[in-house]
């Protein structure tokens, strides 16, 4: 070997778990872990394998938090974990989420999330697209808030918007309903966050 060769970084294994404290469907949360998996990690050389994941419903079966528990190993732990924690932190999460990484844990949510149960029942969906564009619209296409998510319900779809005030997003909401009448049962609610 020669005198002057580079040495190789030693990868070293992490143990890194993220809760989210927002409503967060199984396919969202699957979208979470390629990103890390197959776009986070390997920027800085890193490989990932997910110990555990699962989604929380409450008991009428809706989505309330998500959970990711994998193993790291990477040759420059502290890098990629500022990204990670910079990337969570800018991605929205609603207060009360967290990242432990080798048992260290800190908080990272600071949006605020609602629903809007659109309570369509019967009605049919296919006209919903353009009331959804509105609705995003008046949330000031992301000044106010953002369309994050949406699940089914028994009575139809649940949109999940964030955004810093939960209050701003209810009135932005409620002001653009009145427009649309295929929304005239709708609820909005804001989210408490599940620890």
């Amino acid at each position: 070997m020669s005198l002057f060769a580079r040495k190789s970084s030693e990868a070293s294994t992490h143990r890194v778990q993220i809760h989210f404290a927002q409503p967060m469907t199984e396919r969202l949360r699957k979208d979470h872990e390629a990103g890390l998996l197959d776009t986070l990690l390997p920027k800085y050389k890193s490989s990932g394998t997910i110990i555990s994941a699962k989604t929380t419903l409450d008991a009428a079966e809706e989505p309330i938090s998500s959970d990711i528990d994998l193993e790291v190993a990477t040759p420059e732990p502290k890098k990629l974990f500022s990204e990670l924690l910079s990337s969570l932190i800018d991605g929205g999460l609603e207060h009360g989420s967290w990242l432990i990484i080798d048992g260290q844990r800190t908080e990272v949510g600071g949006s605020e999330y609602v629903l809007l149960r659109t309570r369509l029942g019967a009605e049919s969906e296919s006209d919903l697209e353009p009331t959804v564009r509105a609705l995003q619209h008046a949330l000031g296409d992301g000044e106010i808030g953002w369309h994050e998510d949406v699940y089914y319900r028994h009575d139809g779809p649940v949109f999940v918007y964030n955004g810093d005030s939960a209050q701003a997003i209810i009135h932005a909401l409620e002001t653009e309903l009145v427009k649309h009448p295929l929304l005239g049962n709708a609820e909005i609610l804001s989210v408490s966050p599940q620890q």
